[in-house]
């Protein structure tokens, strides 16, 4: 549910069959009155994105398991896309999970904070920079593929508790 003030576009819901989840992250900008305020409002979704995601992987609190957002998720940057090859293999808790998830986050999270004078007016998420842009890329495209393992992770745990 929103929160009271929805200042956000991301949050923890039950879908139809109870089970909890994170929204998917919006990939237009936020509605603001100029482009900085877009991007600030921009990453502090990130922000939240993260935490809530963090929060319900730790709820969950299951064994390790193998990991099947990553199977074929492919990422601009070459360091990120090395990261992704390792854990295509790897299993982990849901409290490693999250943990990663938080790690991940707040990393995306702070490269598009500390980048604001790079910013393209007009396009207020993303940034001058085609390196450091790939980069953002890449922490975005792993943060949702580590929320949508914990979302998929979320259906299946509520189906071992019926």
């Amino acid at each position: 549910m929103p929160s009271l003030f929805r200042l956000s576009r991301v949050y923890r819901y039950r879908d139809g069959n109870g089970f909890a989840q994170i929204t998917d992250f919006p990939d237009d900008p936020p509605s603001a009155a100029n482009d900085l305020e877009a991007r600030i409002k921009h990453f502090t979704e990130i922000e939240n994105f993260t935490f809530l995601g963090y929060v319900l992987a730790h709820e969950l609190g299951g064994s390790a398991k193998p990991l099947t957002t990553f199977s074929a998720l492919q990422v601009p940057d070459r360091e990120f896309q090395d990261l992704v090859n390792k854990i295509r293999v790897a299993s982990a808790t849901d409290e490693e999970l999250g943990d990663t998830l938080l790690d991940v986050g707040i990393n995306w999270e702070h490269f598009v904070a500390s980048n604001n004078d790079k910013m393209i007016p007009g396009n207020p998420l993303k940034v001058n920079d085609t390196v450091l842009q790939e980069k953002i890329d890449s922490l975005d495209e792993i943060t949702e593929a580590l929320v949508s393992e914990i979302n998929k992770r979320s259906v299946d745990a509520k189906h071992k508790q019926i």
